[in-house]
């Protein structure tokens, strides 16, 4: 007896179907966009060592990639490579925390008090327009060489990006669900951890992983302007000195550094955030 499948049966098949070519094609998806990136660099790294050994560039200022792993094979093990990690690290740390923890919790007052956003917001954006750089030499005069001058400048950085990012995320919490909340009876606080916070993880995150970018850069370039120790002062004592490798050696360190915090970041939002694919 041959059996027939009805229009609704079909209609309600095809999508399962469908849902087993997405998922079937999701890992496929993944090996291409890694094969394609690992591709990438090597062909970029590829064509920077042959163009520096035909004599295209001038290896003197452009250096070469087998220059560079050499140099960091000299350079990552020594004492004065430690020591600048660590003090940019500090530095960095100090900045990154203190800058997210204030500039989120003055973003959410922003997003939570209307009336407290409508007298101090107009102060934010002429503030946050004000180069950080033409700060340094007065956080150098107040502070001195110290670490204080580079957490002082990269705070001043991150401050307002979580600020405005945290204003951002509790203004695009859907209107209904406060609604709702207050309904049930809920105070501030409780509004803030059940119902804002949970909705604005994806915003947070995003504005977390850019501060930290930009705390790492105002402590860098703190560093380059004026310090005692620290990466910053390397990639300037290494450039001025025309040794082009392990100027770039310290570039890689810092991208690997900043790739491993992104991970940590990204881990991180995907365990927090599993309660909306439950």
């Amino acid at each position: 007896m041959a059996m027939t499948l009805t229009q609704a049966e079909l209609t309600t098949a095809q999508p399962k179907k469908r849902d087993r070519r997405r998922s079937g094609n999701a890992p496929r998806s993944r090996v291409v966009i890694y094969v394609g990136r690992l591709l990438l660099l090597v062909v970029f790294i590829g064509l920077w060592e042959i163009a520096s050994r035909a004599g295209w560039i001038d290896v003197a200022l452009f250096g070469r990639p087998s220059g560079v792993v050499s140099a960091m094979k000299d350079y990552l093990p020594s004492d004065r490579a430690i020591e600048s990690a660590k003090a940019t690290g500090e530095a960095v740390l100090l900045s990154f925390v203190i800058g997210s923890l204030s500039g989120t919790i003055m973003g959410l007052l922003l997003g939570i008090y209307p009336t407290f956003d409508a007298i101090v917001g107009p102060f934010m954006a002429p503030i946050n327009s004000v180069p950080r750089i033409a700060l340094v030499p007065l956080f150098l005069a107040w502070f001195g060489l110290t670490i204080q001058a580079k957490v002082v400048l990269a705070v001043s950085i991150v401050f307002f990006i979580l600020a405005e990012n945290a204003r951002s995320a509790v203004q695009s919490v859907e209107p209904d669900l406060m609604t709702m909340a207050r309904v049930v009876g809920l105070r501030q606080l409780p509004v803030l951890i059940k119902v804002v916070l949970p909705s604005a993880v994806p915003t947070m995150f995003a504005g977390l992983r850019l501060a930290f970018t930009y705390s790492l850069l105002g402590v860098i370039a703190s560093e380059m302007i004026a310090a005692t120790n620290g990466m910053g002062q390397d990639i300037v004592f290494f450039s001025s000195a025309y040794q082009i490798n392990t100027t770039f050696a310290i570039l890689v360190e810092l991208m690997i550094a900043a790739m491993l915090v992104n991970l940590v970041f990204s881990a991180s939002e995907r365990r927090l955030l599993r309660w909306q694919r439950s």
